[in-house]
């Protein structure tokens, strides 16, 4: 027993030090160029609104008077952990997960270079993970992102806790994301013939995944809501998911809020 406690430790510290030393940053072969220290020093610093806002897509559209919140540059690039859903097998399981990557990686280069990460990791070495869930409304975004942000000096300490991509439901899940109780649905199960039941056809549920995941990585890289609906950060996602995709205003607005000092607010 010693010895394996031992070998475990010995383990949890190699795997440690592989990270942090091999953990990639600015200037890296591979990731973003170091930033000027201005740049991810914006605590303090006021920015003309009637200057940036008319360039910058939908940066201003929630609001000003508020900090540019964002990850810093120097991170270098950004590590997406994109586990399997639990609740899916085989083929389905692994169409979702393709899904939900080729939706991340439409920020690929706005501007972090994004490496996905499909592994089980022993400790949590990701900057950002996707969580996935199932029954939440077909008709809305379907997803969260769970953003910390806090101001340490001058400096953006931001992080992202997760983001939530839903799986649209069928059958008898439809009823009950509906809003019938899962005991009456599941009564109904073999008394209802299956193609009566509400369906979402495969194509559809895979195109709302790539979309849903799309707006939630939208919102880890610290984009707010659009106001045109053929963004990919509008509020709500249109019912034909495969027509959603990012579109260049969602491009210019992420650009815009990295070529912001981090912290600086927008008057």
């Amino acid at each position: 027993m010693k010895t394996l406690i031992w070998l475990a430790c010995i383990g949890g510290i190699a795997y440690g030090a592989y990270w942090y030393v091999t953990k990639p940053g600015c200037g890296a072969r591979g990731a973003l160029a170091c930033p000027p220290a201005e740049l991810e020093e914006g605590v303090g610093v006021t920015l003309s609104a009637a200057e940036v806002c008319p360039k910058s897509g939908y940066l201003c559209v929630e609001g000003r008077n508020r900090p540019v919140m964002r990850w810093p540059l120097d991170k270098g690039r950004l590590k997406i952990n994109v586990p399997l859903p639990e609740f899916a097998s085989g083929d389905e399981a692994e169409q979702l997960r393709a899904a939900a990557i080729e939706g991340i990686r439409a920020w690929d280069g706005h501007p972090f270079p994004l490496v996905i990460d499909t592994t089980k990791p022993i400790y949590p070495n990701w900057d950002v993970r996707v969580i996935w869930t199932q029954g939440l409304s077909i008709e809305g975004a379907a997803g969260v992102a769970h953003q910390q942000v806090e101001a340490v000096g001058k400096r953006i300490r931001y992080s992202v806790n997760g983001i939530g991509v839903m799986v649209p439901p069928s059958g008898i899940d439809a009823l009950v994301a509906q809003g019938m109780p899962r005991e009456i649905a599941a009564s109904l199960r073999d008394k209802i013939p299956a193609d009566a039941l509400p369906q979402t056809s495969q194509r559809q549920v895979l195109a709302r995944v790539k979309a849903v995941a799309t707006h939630e990585m939208g919102h880890a890289l610290g984009l707010g809501h659009s106001d045109q609906e053929s963004d990919i950060m509008y509020p709500r996602l249109t019912p034909d998911a495969t027509q959603l995709r990012a579109t260049a205003r969602d491009f210019r607005t992420v650009d815009t809020l990295y070529s912001l000092p981090n912290g600086a607010t927008l008057q």
